[in-house]
This record gives C-alpha cells, sequence and structure tokens, in this order.
C-alpha cells in the first residue's frame, strides 16, 4: 500500500501542473476518491463546461452525498457509485482536453491543473487551469469544381450562390475541424435543396501558424441539376401510393429540393400509420434532367390499443385508454375512441376534481392541401369539481391550418348540452338558498338560474411562435390568440371571449434556463346574457356564465393557491341536521370567476446539484388577477378583498422517467386576500352574522400549497 502511494505521489510531482493541497500528497492511494472536477479559465472562454465534462475520464461525487447514500435505494434517487483517482488518467485527461482545444482552432492552448488532498476522508478536488490562447481565424475561403475551375452553377441560381459564399465569407470567430465541416455539409445542403440530388463538397484547410490564419479551398461536385420525374412508392400494404406522396410538399415536374422532402419525410412518419419513412433518390433513375425519388415506407398494424397513467395534485389518480384504427377506411384516416378517467383517488387538494369522458373522433389529415386538415366527433362527460358536478353531451370538430407545429391557425365548432346538478356553493343549485346568507342579495333580488346550460360556439385560434426544439424547449418563443362567439341558435347565455398568451424561453447558461408566461383575456356577455342583467342579482348574472369565465390557480397556472382559486371564491354552503335543528358549515371556498383576467409567471430552472442530467430544480414567481368590470355583473363583494393583482412564489423539483415528468412544487402565497388565510367556515359564519372578516382568525399554513404530478395529465 505505501509503494503505491508514493507512486501516485510521484506521477503527480512528475506532471508540469501547477499544484496546491490541504494534505501530502504521500496519502493518495487507490482508495482515493475525486470529490469534485472544477474547470477554471483564463482570459477568454470560448468552450463551456458541458462541452468539456464528456472528454475527461475522471468523474466527481457530486453532491448531497449523505442524503444520496441513504435515500440510494430509491429509484429516482442516483446512488453515489465509485469514482476512483487516477494519477495518470488526469494527466490523459489534460491531453484530451487540450486535443479539444486544438481540433477547435486553438494550436497554443494550454491544459494544466491543480489538485487538492483532504486526507481525513481520503478525496482530492481537482481543478483544470485552462489557457485557450490566440484563435484560429478565417482568412480566404474559395470554391471550386472538381477540376479546380469556377464551380458550374446554373446561372438562375447565380444570385443566391453569391450571397451564399458572401455569408460563408464573412464567418467570425476562430476557425477549428468543427467549423471546416460545416462549411463543406453547408454547401452540400445548398446544392441539394436547390436541385442537385446528386451534389457534395469537400472543404481542405491551410494554416497559416505564423498569423493564425486559416485559408479553405471548398471542392464542389454539383453534379446533374434535375427535376423530379415521379415518386415510386414501395412498402405500403393498406394505405394507397397516392396518399402518401400527396402529403409531400413537392410534386412531379418540381426541382429537386432536399430540405423540402425532408419536411415531407418528417411529416408522414408522424401519421399514425407509418412506422418508417425513407426517401432515396436511385443513381440510376436519373436521365439529362430529372430523377425518380424513391419513398419506401414500413405501416404500423392498423389497430391498436394503449393507455397512459398519471397523478395530478388537484385529480389524483389519472388513466385514458384509446383504442385507434390507424387506416380507416383504407387511407391515413384515423378514428380513436379515448376514455379517460380522472378519479380524485390520492388527491392533494380538498375537493378532488373529477372528470369521466368517453370521446369519438375522426381525424383526416388531407383536406385538398396537406396543410390542411380536420378532427372532430361526439363526447359524453360527466365532471366533479371545484365549478360545478354535472354531465353534458356535445360534438366538437376543428379545421386546422399548419405550415409547421408552431405555426397554424385553427377554426373550432362545438355544440353541447350540459345539465346542472350543483354549482358547488351548496348542494342544491337554487342560489336563493346560499346568497341571502352570504350577504350578496335578499331573497326578493335573487333571480332564478336554470341547471340546463347549452352551448354552439365557434372558435378561432392561432399558434405562432419559434423553439430550438419542441420537446423541451429551451430558447425561444410562442404566441396563443384566441376568439370565441357563441352563434344565433341553442345558447342559454351570449358572449365574444377574447384571450392572448404567450410563452418565452431564454437559455441563461447550458443548463440554466429562464421561461416566462402571460395571458390576458375579457368576456363580453351581449344578446341573451344581458337580457336580465340589473333586475337580478349580479351573481346569477356571471354564473350563467360559469362555463366560460376565468379562473387561476393550480399546478400549471399560479402555484400557491389550488384550482381555480385565485381571486374571487366563496365558501361553499351545506346543511346538516343537528339537535333537531338545521345547522350550516363551510369545509372548502368554490371559485366564483369574473369576465377579466391577466397572468404572469417567472421560473428559473436550474440543474440540481450532484444528480444526473434527468433531475432538474427550479423557483418561480407568478400572479394573476381575475376581476368584473362591468358593473351587471360585479358582485360587489368588497369586504371579501377579492379583486386585485396576487401573487405566489416557490420552489420544486422534476425528474423525467419513462413514464413522464415526475414533479413537486411548493407554493406561497405572497400577498393573500383574506379568505385565503382563514377557514372557510370562519368565514361562512362571520358573512351570515354580520361580522367582519377581518375578526375571524387566521391560519399561516393556508400561505402554503403543494402540487404535486407525475406521468401523463389529461
Amino acid at each position: 500500500m505505501r509503494t503505491e502511494r508514493s507512486l501516485a505521489a510521484l506521477a503527480l510531482l512528475c506532471w508540469t501542473g501547477p499544484l496546491a493541497a490541504q494534505d501530502a500528497l504521500t496519502g493518495v492511494g487507490p482508495e482515493t476518491q475525486v470529490r469534485s472536477i472544477e474547470f477554471r479559465f483564463a482570459g477568454e472562454q470560448t468552450l463551456q463546461e458541458e462541452d468539456l465534462r464528456p472528454h475527461i475520464a475522471l468523474t466527481e461525487r457530486g453532491g448531497l452525498v449523505g442524503l444520496r447514500r441513504l435515500f440510494g435505494w430509491l429509484p429516482l434517487v442516483s446512488s453515489v457509485g465509485d469514482h476512483p483517482f487516477r494519477p495518470i488518467e488526469l494527466q490523459r485527461d489534460a491531453v484530451r482536453l487540450r486535443n479539444i482545444y486544438h481540433l477547435a482552432g486553438f494550436l497554443e492552448a494550454k491544459v494544466d491543473y491543480d489538485v487538492r488532498y483532504d486526507a481525513e476522508p481520503d478525496l482530492v478536488d481537482v481543478t483544470f487551469l485552462i489557457d485557450q490562447g490566440a484563435p484560429i481565424q478565417l482568412r480566404e475561403v474559395r470554391f471550386v469544381g472538381p477540376d479546380s475551375s469556377p464551380p458550374a452553377i446554373d446561372p438562375v441560381l447565380q444570385e443566391e450562390w453569391t450571397d451564399f459564399m458572401r455569408a460563408e465569407r464573412q464567418a467570425q470567430g476562430s476557425f477549428g475541424e468543427t467549423e471546416r465541416r460545416g462549411i463543406a455539409e453547408r454547401t452540400t445542403r445548398w446544392l441539394r435543396n436547390r436541385g442537385y440530388p446528386f451534389g457534395g463538397a469537400e472543404a481542405d484547410v491551410l494554416v497559416d501558424t505564423a498569423a493564425y490564419r486559416a485559408d479553405v479551398l471548398v471542392r464542389m461536385r454539383p453534379g446533374l441539376r434535375a427535376k423530379i420525374r415521379d415518386f415510386a412508392v414501395s412498402g405500403n400494404e393498406t394505405v394507397p401510393a397516392d396518399h402518401l406522396t400527396r402529403q409531400l410538399p413537392l410534386e412531379s415536374g418540381d426541382w429537386y429540393d432536399g430540405a423540402a422532402l425532408e419536411e415531407g419525410r418528417a411529416q408522414l412518419a408522424q401519421l399514425p400509420i407509418v412506422r418508417l419513412a425513407l426517401l432515396n433518390v436511385p443513381r440510376g433513375s436519373a436521365d439529362d434532367s430529372s430523377v425518380v425519388v424513391s419513398l419506401g415506407v414500413r405501416e404500423n398494424p392498423p389497430r391498436q390499443i394503449s393507455g397512459e397513467a398519471g397523478l395530478v395534485s388537484s385529480g389524483g389518480l389519472t388513466g385514458q385508454v384509446n383504442w385507434t384504427h390507424r387506416s380507416f377506411l383504407h387511407g391515413v384516416r384515423t378514428f380513436s375512441v379515448a376514455a379517460t378517467a380522472q378519479t380524485g383517488v390520492l388527491a392533494l387538494e380538498a375537493p378532488s376534481e373529477e372528470r369521466y369522458r368517453l370521446a369519438l373522433t375522426l381525424f383526416q389529415p388531407y383536406i385538398g392541401t396537406r396543410r390542411l386538415s380536420a378532427a372532430g366527433g361526439p363526447f359524453v362527460e360527466y365532471r366533479n369539481e371545484v365549478r360545478d358536478r354535472s354531465q353534458a353531451v356535445g360534438l366538437e370538430g376543428s379545421l386546422v391550418y399548419a405550415s409547421s407545429p408552431l405555426r397554424s391557425i385553427s377554426l373550432g365548432y362545438a355544440i353541447s348540452h350540459r345539465e346542472v346538478f350543483d354549482y358547488g356553493f351548496t348542494d342544491n343549485p337554487d342560489p336563493l338558498d346560499y346568497l341571502p346568507l352570504l350577504g350578496l342579495a335578499d331573497s326578493a333580488t335573487v333571480g332564478s338560474l336554470g341547471t340546463i346550460i347549452n352551448r354552439n360556439t365557434l372558435t378561432l385560434d392561432g399558434t405562432w411562435g419559434v423553439l430550438d426544439q419542441f420537446a423541451n424547449p429551451r430558447q425561444g418563443f410562442v404566441l396563443r390568440p384566441r376568439a370565441s362567439v357563441t352563434l344565433p341558435a341553442f345558447n342559454t347565455s351570449e358572449y365574444l371571449l377574447l384571450d392572448f398568451g404567450a410563452t418565452g424561453f431564454l437559455p441563461i447558461t447550458d443548463r440554466i434556463g429562464f421561461t416566462v408566461r402571460g395571458s390576458a383575456g375579457r368576456i363580453f356577455p351581449y344578446g341573451r346574457s344581458v337580457a336580465e342583467a340589473g333586475d337580478e342579482s349580479p351573481f346569477v348574472s356571471l354564473l350563467r356564465l360559469r362555463d366560460v369565465t376565468f379562473t387561476a390557480g393550480g399546478a400549471r397556472d399560479v402555484r400557491g393557491w389550488g384550482s381555480q382559486l385565485v381571486g374571487p371564491k366563496l365558501p361553499e354552503v351545506k346543511f346538516r341536521e343537528e339537535a333537531g335543528g338545521q345547522i350550516t358549515f363551510a369545509d372548502r371556498y368554490t371559485p366564483v370567476g369574473g369576465l377579466a383576467r391577466v397572468h404572469a409567471s417567472a421560473e428559473v430552472q436550474m440543474p440540481l446539484p450532484g444528480f444526473g442530467d434527468k433531475w432538474q430544480t427550479f423557483a418561480f414567481l407568478d400572479g394573476a388577477r381575475i376581476w368584473t368590470s362591468d358593473d351587471r355583473f360585479a358582485i360587489e363583494a368588497t369586504t371579501l378583498d377579492q379583486d386585485r393583482f396576487f401573487m405566489g412564489t416557490g420552489i420544486g423539483i422534476g425528474y423525467e422517467t419513462v413514464v413522464g415528468a415526475v414533479q413537486v412544487a411548493l407554493g406561497y402565497k405572497l400577498n393573500p386576500s383574506a379568505l385565503d388565510v382563514r377557514d372557510p367556515d370562519d368565514v361562512l359564519q362571520a358573512l351570515r352574522n354580520g361580522r367582519p372578516i377581518a375578526d375571524e382568525p387566521t391560519d399561516s399554513w393556508r400561505r402554503f400549497q403543494l402540487h404535486f404530478s407525475i406521468g401523463a395529465t389529461f
């Protein structure tokens, strides 16, 4: 053991890097572990730490070691593992890092290291010291053909070709192997996107090490510029060939365009019936001016049964089962039957939100053009949540024009008939039983509220955005405007709804991201909605719009509040027989909603120190205001103090699993309303007896709200 420790120390001392240690390096041995690995940069830093770590062999234990050892048996907690310190491997890592910088165009890069040894726990901390030096800069780029003459580019493309060459020659920054390959790849793509199916390019580099300059010679092989003569489809068993080729953005007679064909191939691969789609241009198909594009597909089985499950704090255990025919009537259209159950079991919020829904949907991806699709079908639904307990039957459909997943416009139609069993304010839907108790109306002016809600609406939705990646974006934005209006017939109320939402993503570092969200909406009642307004309680007039009024709060909205409980709300009035009399009580709040809403949210996503890439922590600040400025619908319960902008903050942790993301967040109300920090029964009794709500006791624990979700939600 003493010999091994001495050899390890000798290997370190023989290296030219600077050394510093808390304890003597002679104590380093085979059992020594790496506690941490850091990078320190002298001068400018071009390559990020995340780009360098994958190239070193040494690994670090990371943080929270005690907790990870205690809970390492859990499937979501990474174990501490073995992270031995090998002096020879440290030297090799330094060489590897130097080579990475050389390939990136930093020929004079220096990589040393500093090792600090802590003898009692037998741990070392390694710091790589990097001075990247001066970079190689691009001086000249020349483009030539196979015989070193100017490339034979179609004169029609000369202006585009000149712009491309100018852009490549104006490239800034260090020039290395990645940039050399990039020039060749971009040149090849330029050719293949403009009619040259067999075009290619290679880049040779001559480096002037004295002047730190690089000259690049791009040798091009444009080949034949051709149009598409025909498409040859193979592998399709149930879908007609023309149903597949019409999804492509090019037709026979168009110039070959590799980018457009790849876009079409990706869209084909998204069709449920298509398992695999490949495009190819056989050289043997080429004549003097055209080629045949070969499309090979592999189909999925036509019928599929699938299921998903999840858990959310407001709805508990949730599941969905789908039966899908992926080639309905021998095409690319689909027919599906989806059954969804949000049970409320294991929900963290009270009351839980229950929902059971059965929907039939027919989806047609091609309506005259590949960018236009239609979907729709009937549904039945039962729900028991904070808004009401009701059942509904209806029909929904939409016509969507999409140029890309984030650039679309849709026209939707929905007609539904809903029967309300109770509105959530009491077990009885008649406002006469509870509004006088809450001091919101007297028995003569309450008005009557029906239990039937009919809706017949037309909705226009739009999406416009740019994201670096669709599934887990880190940079970009998405805008979502929406307008909905009721049609003249089959409506118990009439309104125009306008809503606008926006989300922005901004990377702060390679592992830290910032997300902002905001929305604003307004409902303008008219017709039947205002026919009795002014002659009855504003609360009843507002309640007729309950299915569309704005709310806020919950795990995907303003965290710190329960689902839909930001802003106007009332205690749910319940009755029980006790000691020969009827007792009123309340154990929860029910949202009232409003005709206007503004919402804003900011969130910072960060890695969880000591854990893998699948772990993430986040901090957030959310806020919203729900109000009604129209006096005909304003409940005017100023003593409840609900009409202002409420804010919540908190932290959370997430983990990406094979069944979806697991997220836990703890929210805290920064400026709660009078009701938010008081028991609903205390508020009810104060309202009944005419006492100020401020006299009722507060509970600071009501400022906190736990949000939890796992897997898919619906």
